[in-house]
This record gives structure tokens, sequence and C-alpha cells, in this order.
């Protein structure tokens, strides 16, 4: 049955603006109305917030933990499928509503970043976010490496089947970009992944190999990109030149900029500005790059990703409150419009006719958390506030008939 609920008791966001007292009605259908006051309408489901913050469903367009939670070790590697289903369960219950696994088609990594293992992930993917199953919605963001000839042809096949939602394009090739020496590069993949020196010196040097000839054909496949009117990215612009470059490819969003200077010239171009969520929790980039706080605080940042850490993604709009005196609009924007936005105008927003996909957050600890996750309008994640993390665990609500009387049910989690 798709009863109409009204969430209400707290302040609201709404993606855009701060009510401080709001209400939020919605169903299964999408949201219908969002109010100020917590005076809930006759002849709905009511559920008080307690004084908890409402706002929507978190939009996180870049993340490797898929990955991580199938290699957990160095070469210890999990099944996908159970590595997928736990990891949809940790992603409700940290807020994240609408979830972009980022994926990599690279020639000359090795591992899960092969283009055989991603074209079974993507299929993997796409096949559970259709389910029953899934908790959360679950997106396909391809990570295009400049160069990669068999990576291009298998993204290319999988772009004809639709299953592919964003695209971005990266190049890791050594001298450059996050890895401006070989000495980086071999730190960073003997750190990552534990392969064995000469294995990472050997892709240093067959990237390098094909780098030029790989920039030079990226005009046509930025144009398959564009003919299938997916959002286009540019991973890790390191100086002004290259967002000129990649915005005449077509790219509208520079994601995790590694200078101030590349991350304004991309906003004069008219582009989006993402940073990684845990720089801003941590107050640095883990490469030494460019701090998120700096562009959140000169107001060049449109939205912040988990990148690696899906937790932080709650936590990084009340870090910026916290420490760079950001306005709740703007910090709150940062995981839910402003990424939403990108990808469909009104996701990441509590508008009417939007999918009813909400948060309420419990922000009197020293790190927030949240109490309720909705998907669609129906109940993924349930925290009993004081009791610790839980799931399935049943909400206290009262329905207001339609003759004005009230009574207590249990509404459980779904």
């Amino acid at each position: 049955m798709d009863s109409t609920i009204c969430l209400t008791g707290g302040a609201v966001f709404d993606g855009e603006r701060l009510l401080e007292r709001g209400s939020v009605l919605f169903s299964e259908k999408g949201v219908l109305e969002v109010t100020e006051g917590d005076q809930p309408p006759r002849g709905t489901v009511t559920l008080d917030a307690g004084g908890r913050l409402i706002m929507p469903g978190l939009v996180d367009l870049h993340s490797d933990a898929l990955e991580q939670s199938i290699e957990m070790r160095p070469g210890v590697y999990f099944d996908f499928e159970f590595a997928l289903r736990n990891l949809d369960r940790r992603i409700a219950s940290c807020g994240i509503t609408t979830y972009c696994h980022a994926l990599s088609f690279a020639d000359n990594e090795l591992g899960l970043r092969s283009p055989g293992e991603v074209e079974r992930i993507i299929r993997l993917v796409k096949a559970f976010d259709r389910s029953s199953g899934a908790m959360v919605r679950h997106l396909v963001h391809a990570r295009y490496e400049v160069g990669a000839e068999e990576g291009c042809r298998v993204l290319t096949r999988l772009l004809d089947e639709g299953l592919i939602d964003m695209v971005s394009v990266m190049d890791h090739t050594p001298g450059q970009g996050q890895f401006t020496t070989l000495g980086a590069f071999v730190d960073y993949y003997a750190g990552a992944g534990g392969d064995a020196y000469e294995e990472i010196v050997g892709m240093a040097h067959r990237k390098t190999a094909c780098r030029e000839a790989g920039w030079n054909a990226l005009s046509s496949f930025a144009r398959r990109v564009a003919a299938e009117g997916l959002p286009f990215l540019s991973h890790d612009d390191d100086t002004p030149e290259k967002v000129g470059l990649v915005k005449a490819l077509g790219a509208t969003a520079s994601e995790f900029p590694l200078s101030v200077d590349a991350a304004k010239r991309a906003v004069k171009e008219g582009m989006r500005v993402f940073m990684g969520a845990p720089n801003l929790v941590r107050g640095r980039s883990s490469g030494g790059h460019l701090k998120a706080a700096e562009t959140v605080s000169r107001g060049l940042c449109h939205g912040l990703l988990s990148d690696y850490y899906p937790e932080c993604m709650l936590q990084a709009p009340f870090t910026a409150m916290k420490t760079l005196d950001t306005s709740p609009d703007y910090a709150l924007s940062l995981v839910t419009s402003g990424p939403g936005r990108f990808i469909r105008k009104g996701l990441g927003t509590l508008a009417p006719g939007e999918k009813a996909d909400l948060l309420v957050v419990d922000r009197s600890e020293p790190w927030a958390r949240i109490t309720q996750s909705w998907v669609g309008g129906r109940m993924v994640h349930y925290a009993a506030p004081g009791t610790g993390d839980g799931q399935g665990t049943p909400a206290c609500v009262t329905e207001t008939a339609k003759g004005g009387q009230r009574h207590e049910r249990h509404h459980p989690a779904a």
C-alpha cells in the first residue's frame, strides 16, 4: 500500500534552502510537498523527526569503494556479488541514496582495473540495481584512461548497450597530473596493490608509450560520449591549460583538480568542480594536492564526492560549517543538489514530483549520523536515536485519521 507520509518535527533542507522548522509530504510516487512548520495534514501517516534534520538523500558521483570491497587486502578477492550486497547496505546506512560506482578502463593496469574484470562488475551492478534487493540507486561512472585501446573497445560496447551512466577521462601517466614523478607513481601502486616493483615500472612505461596517441584519439571517443548525452568529467586536472583542453573535448566538470588555478579556470569555463569529501574531512589531500577546503571557502566547489570513503559524504558539510564558517545552504548542497543536478535537474532536492529519497540526520553527537534513510518513499535504514546503528528496527509513527484522531503504530523498515 502506497501510504502518504508526513515527515515532520525538525529543520528541513530541501536541496536549496534550510527551513528552521518544516514538513515533507511524500509517498512511493514521490515528493508531494515541502512546507514550513510541522503541523501534519490530516489523513497522513506522520513521523516525528524529534528535532533532527530532514534533508534529501546524498548523491555520490564517484566512489571506488566497490573495488576495495572486492579486494579487501592486496591479492585477497571476494565474490563480486557478495561485496556489492554488503556495500549496498553500508551505503544506505550512511545516507547515500544515489551512488555512482567509479570503475576504471585501463589496458595497462593490474587486477580489477583490467577491461574484462570491469565489464563483469558493471554488468553485475546494473543487474543488481534493477533487482528488488538493492536498497539504494546504483549507477555506473566509467573512468576511461587515455590510450587504453582495449578499454575503449569494451567501454564503447557497453555504451551501445546503455549500461553506462557517466564518463570521465583520466591520465595517470607519470610525470604530470597526480603523479609528477615516476617515484610517486611507483609508491602509490605499490601501496595500493602490493604489486612487484618491476611490474609497476613496466606499467608506467607502457602508459608513457601510448600517451600521445591516446590524447590524439580522444576527440572521437569524446564525440561518442556526447552522442549519448552522458555527463562527461575530467579527472585530476593539474593546470589551466589541461582544463581548456578537456573543455574543448566536451567535458563539463573537473573532478579532483590538483591546483586552485585549474579549479578557477574550470569555473571560468562554465564547468563544475567536484572535490573529495575525505579531503575536506581530513583537512588535506591524500596525495598532497589541492585542499578541498580551499575551493569550498572560495566558492569554487559545486559538489563533494566520497572518492574512497562513503561515510565522509555525510560528515563533509558539517565539517565545512564548523571549520570554514560555510553557510548551511551551500554546505548541504555540496552533497545533495550540487552533484545531483550534474546527473539530472532536480536530483538531490525535495522538489514536488522528485523521487522521495530523503534522510533524517542526528547532529547531537560529535559526528553526524543517519537515523532514517528513504529511497523511493521506502525506508531502507533505521537506527533508533541513542541505540547505535541498526537495520530493520521499527520506527514509531503516528497516523492522523481523517477525523483528526491520532493513534500510534509501528512502521517497519523496508
